[in-house]
């Protein structure tokens, strides 16, 4: 007897001797470690800031750099602010109007005028919890707003709606009608220069008529733990409210809501729409448990097992984060992670139900007498001892190439992504070991006590014990067999006979379905060769979700869409890089960084000033003709936006007209800029575009006495979270540029660089999943073909199982482009992960059974291939139903991006089912290897005897293959321990 042997025999005395005590001992520490995972707090969902930040990523170190020297500036005038600010949050407010659904008649009506009165004044004027308004760009204001200067009052832009008395009186058809009049001379001799372009559609200069306009407001809101309870009065207002999958923010198909006369789309970034509207969709997987229980139940027949497996698939999710969260120490958790209880659910199902078949099928082989019975205790140890090498050997195959395939999210420098690969490894791992400690003991229960039955509670009194008089030949035994399922008449009645089936020599069938699916393949892999990354805006909502395509809907429906909705690029001088030390891997927003001066940075000399005072010129002579500028009404195609208003700050420029004169230089430039820095007003050099974007005290950088760095901005033409291909090459073009202009400059500025707010960074995380996807395909498909080696230690059997995985993973990405016009976006490159960890299991499953059947006695392709079919074939088909109809309850989450991964979990596995059982198959019966052919030639030491006695497991297969020599005296393999002369009473 070999080790393994030995060992496992071991194992299996102590779960059959004692199955009640193994059982709820297994219950009690799981449940035990489950409480200790809850009350630790783990498994929390976390929203936390800059998550997605690539920490390695060129434009986001230029961005955390700024910042970091901008937040070590403000330390120094924080003091005199924070026992004001500290209890508000600064959030901002749209409310954008639509005349009817058809966008038809105009909005200056003065009926229409005072809904939006009405609805404005419940966020504006009458909210308890809206300290101030900072800033409010509201189209009320050109109608019912007083200027500052009261010989301004008849320039409607002149005018604010601050101190407004929100009597949201009606206005004289007249009053209305000379506003309108002003704004159309207006627009007509400025075009999209014109302050009032922003509030009227693309119509208006033709018609005087517009069907959209829109208002703007920055608010102070008072610190609540219910965020919602601001919006409130506008929800009710608007007839909105949360609900279960349902948002505050979903309108009509248009996006819209109707309110009084016209319609209505309201935006707010104080409320956390992602967190807000994760725990509905994570409350879904309770219907994916009962879909689950269900298929668990049909497939092994028994409520008792199908309950017991589900409830080690739930209890894994606090497990494994017992030992992510408190072992690995990796506090993150967000609602990606939620993804991996679909995943649990579906692999671990599998995992049940091959130890469960495996258990039945060893019976059958070893005892097929025992039918209506049970086995005794020692045949019980047998059968079971059998089952932890045959089944472990399986799960711990599919389990190890799975977990890997997620594992190899670690190169990937995304920290959700990367984490989440992390948890999904865990789970797969915890499952393995749950499958192995805690199902045995079900098993042994169910087959004492309830194999017969289909209800859920063990009967007081085990089975008798099934024994066959003396004398009863094998046919008669068979006979008393379990009659087979649906499933397996399936595969023996129908498949097996048509795969098999020759004509002169030539399986044709097995042909003719192994090549379509290689064409099938080829397809699929020309069209996931097309896959770009992504043209549009990656879609998180539901399609009548307020927030989706904003951009978009504000570029197609405004004559030029508000200034803010455009990025504001930052041109910053010495600044030589970032400091990392101290930024938390699983909280990067908490700590931004520490900046890196450039000690060679020096400005008060004339050559630093003449060569800093060229780029702010130059600034306005930078030209883009890229898709991503939306400068297609200008004369020259400038990267700078154009208005009446300054679109560019250079604070260099404003302190030469600060002084009135020429620059100073030496110690008396320092001393002169530190005094502008501090007394000028931005008011008076700045209009509406840019004086929300500069701030002296942050532009120029004095720390502690030093000027440490400096900064310039401009409003560009490039809109703001433009799509990966789209916003690439306006910062490569914007990079090459930068490159242009370093050369001439004096040594002392040489560290000039740039950021886009926040907006190039997000291209770093595009770039990194994309990386990261082709960068876990290549770890994960060696690695599958090396587990596939060990399992079956069959060269060509290993090969014929990494091209099939391939193909799975290629079709997969074709059917995204191919059937949905997707692009490579984040849903795509996570999905690629999921692709590579479903895909392997089943091929892996029919590959380690074809090379299996060598150890039984089978020596032919068709020999082996059936007895892969008749051990594995209905456990496939009930894994990948379950784990289907798992993923398939995503489709009702409230997430665009769940339906997403519903759709390509459900075709990942009916592509892995499709190629394992027929195109893998199908080779397998054309060309597999028969005898010893392909198999690796192992030493002694290294392959044991693990096989040595599996002679003595004889499937059913061969056993119908022996009746045929029913007179010959049976051989040793096929008989039994003890005497069977006791008949079941």
């Amino acid at each position: 007897m070999s080790t393994i042997d030995r060992a496992t025999t071991k194992v299996a005395t102590w779960y059959v001797r004692r199955p009640c005590t193994c059982f709820v001992g297994c219950l009690f520490m799981m449940f035990a470690l489950s409480g200790l995972s809850a009350g630790l707090g783990y498994m929390n969902l976390m929203t936390r800031e800059d998550t997605w930040m690539i920490l390695d990523g060129e434009m986001t170190q230029h961005y955390r750099a700024y910042r970091a020297a901008r937040e070590s500036v403000l330390e120094e005038f924080q003091a005199d602010d924070a026992d004001d600010d500290q209890d508000y949050d600064q959030e901002r407010l749209f409310f954008f109007y639509k005349t009817d659904v058809e966008g038809t008649g105009t909005l200056f009506t003065p009926e229409r005028l005072v809904s939006i009165c009405e609805i404005e004044k419940t966020m504006l004027a009458n909210n308890s919890l809206v300290k101030a308004v900072p800033t409010g760009d509201s189209v009320l204001g050109l109608f019912y707003g007083t200027a500052a200067n009261p010989a301004m009052q008849s320039v409607p832009a002149a005018r604010t709606i601050a101190g407004y008395d929100w009597s949201c009186q009606k206005l004289s058809q007249s009053d209305v009608d000379s506003v309108v009049d002003t704004m159309h001379t207006d627009l007509a001799s400025k075009g999209p220069q014109s302050l009032y372009a922003r509030f009227v559609d693309p119509n208006f200069r033709e018609t005087k008529q517009t069907a959209y306009s829109r208002t703007f407001a920055e608010l102070q809101v008072l610190k609540s733990d219910d965020e919602v309870k601001v919006m409130e009065p506008a929800f009710e207002k608007l007839g909105l409210a949360y609900g279960f999958l349902r948002s505050a923010f979903q309108g009509d198909e248009d996006r819209f809501v109707q309110s009084g006369d016209i319609r209505v789309r309201v935006t707010y970034t104080g409320i956390n729409e992602i967190q807000k509207m994760a725990l509905p969709d994570f409350g879904l997987s309770f219907f994916s448990v009962i879909l689950v229980f269900g298929v668990s139940w049909v497939h092994m027949r028994s409520s008792f097992m199908a309950s017991a497996a589900l409830l080690m698939m739930i209890l894994t999710l606090p497990i494994a984060s017992l030992f992510y969260q408190g072992v690995f120490r990796i506090e993150y958790f967000e609602f990606l992670h939620i993804l991996v209880v679909y995943l649990v659910l579906g692999i671990g199902a599998d995992d049940v139900y091959v130890f469960k078949d495996t258990f039945c099928h060893v019976k059958k082989a070893e005892f097929p007498f025992a039918q209506p019975g049970r086995l005794t205790e020692d045949q019980e140890i047998r059968v079971l001892s059998l089952t932890f090498q045959r089944a472990g050997t399986a799960i711990f195959n599919t389990s190890f190439t799975t977990a890997l395939a997620f594992a190899s999210c670690s190169v990937s420098k995304a920290m959700p992504m990367r984490t989440c690969g992390w948890y999904a490894a865990t789970c797969i791992v915890t499952l393995y070991v749950l499958t192995l400690i805690y199902y045995p003991p079900v098993v042994i229960l169910w087959h004492r006590r309830l194999q017969s039955k289909r209800c859920c509670c063990p009967g007081l009194t085990e089975r008798p014990t099934a024994v066959v008089p003396e004398g009863m030949s094998k046919e008669k035994k068979m006979d008393q067999e379990e009659s087979s399922g649906l499933v397996e008449r399936f595969f023996e009645k129908l498949y097996i006979p048509v795969m098999s089936k020759q004509v002169g020599g030539l399986r044709i069938y097995a042909l003719f379905l192994a090549l379509l699916l290689l064409a099938v393949a080829i397809q699929g892999v020309a069209f996931a060769m097309q896959l770009t990354p992504p043209r549009s805006e990656e879609v998180w909502f539901p399609g009548n979700h307020m927030l989706l395509s904003l951009q978009d809907f504000m570029t197609d429906n405004f004559y030029t869409p508000s200034s803010d909705n455009y990025a504001v690029v930052t041109i910053f001088l010495g600044i030589a890089g970032l400091d990392k030390t101290g930024i938390q891997v699983y909280d990067p927003g908490a700590f931004t960084g520490t900046a890196i001066y450039d000690d060679a940075f020096d400005l008060s000399t004339a050559e630093a000033q003449s060569a800093l005072l060229g780029i702010c010129d130059k600034v306005h002579n930078i030209t883009c003709d890229l898709q991503g500028c939306d400068n297609s009404g200008y004369d020259q195609k400038t990267f700078l936006m154009q208005t009446s208003e300054r679109t560019d700050a250079c604070f260099l420029k404003d302190f030469q007209t600060w002084l009135n004169g020429p620059l100073p230089t030496g110690a008396n430039f320092t001393a002169q800029l530190k005094n502008f820095r501090d007394n000028a007003v931005v008011g008076d050099y700045y209009g509406d575009v840019m004086k929300k974007e500069v701030d002296f005290k942050e532009d120029i950088g004095f720390i502690g006495g030093e000027l440490k760095y400096v900064a310039i901005k401009f409003r560009s033409v490039m809109k703001k979270r433009l799509p990966f291909s789209i916003g690439t090459e306006v910062r490569d073009m914007l990079r090459e540029w930068m490159d242009q202009q370093r050369g001439p400059l004096p040594s002392s500025l040489q560290s000039i660089k740039f950021h886009g707010n926040g907006e190039f960074q997000r291209y770093d995380m595009g770039e990194e999943l994309i990386n990261g996807l082709f960068s876990g395909i290549a770890i994960a498909m060696p690695v599958s073909f090396l587990v596939l080696l060990s399992s079956t230690r069959n060269m060509v059997v290993a090969i014929y199982a990494v091209l099939t995985v391939g193909s799975i993973v290629l079709c997969v990405l074709g059917f995204c482009k191919s059937a949905m016009d997707w692009d490579l976006g984040i849903g795509e490159a996570i999905a690629g992960v999921i692709v590579i960890g479903y895909s392997v299991d089943y091929v892996v499953h029919l590959a380690h059974m074809y090379c299996e059947a060598k150890h039984f006695g089978h020596e032919t392709r068709d020999d082996r291939a059936k007895f892969a079919i008749r051990n594995m074939g209905s456990t496939i088909f009930a894994g990948a139903l379950t784990t289907m109809l798992a993923g398939a309850t995503m489709f009702m989450c409230f997430f665009y991006f769940f339906i997403k991964m519903a759709l390509l979990i459900c075709v990942t596995i009916m592509y892995s089912f499709l190629y394992s059982l027929i195109f893998f198959m199908a080779v397998l019966w054309l060309a597999g290897p028969e005898y010893n052919f392909g198999y690796l030639r192992l030493p002694k030491w290294c392959a044991g005897g693990s096989h040595k006695d599996d002679v003595a497991i004889v499937n059913k297969d061969v056993q119908e293959s022996n009746t045929a020599d029913a007179g010959k005296p049976a051989k040793a393999h096929e008989l039994d321990e003890g005497l069977r002369t006791i008949q079941v009473p």
